[in-house]
């Protein structure tokens, strides 16, 4: 594998941070359905990198074609929408 660069490694290292702290936050959980779990927890993580995306991290994705970034036109908060679907 090739050295990343310090934006993809500290892009690695968030979603590492966030995968961690989902997992640990079930495992505090009783839950009786293994399936209450799984969606629990996939549900935070993608909460937690949209939440990032929103500018509560450092992170911007930026449409490669049109220069556009996910947040914009409309402005909106991507993990509010996550939560609503």
């Amino acid at each position: 594998m090739e050295r990343l660069n310090e934006f993809q490694k500290e892009f690695m290292e968030m979603l590492a941070e966030i995968q961690d702290t989902c997992v640990q936050i079930a495992l505090c959980q009783k839950k009786d359905c293994p399936e209450d779990v799984l969606y629990d927890v996939t549900a935070d993580v993608i909460i937690a990198i949209m939440e990032s995306i929103d500018g509560y991290g450092k992170l911007d994705f930026i449409c490669k074609n049109t220069g556009q970034t996910l947040k914009e036109n409309p402005s909106i908060e991507l993990h509010d929408v996550n939560c609503m679907m």
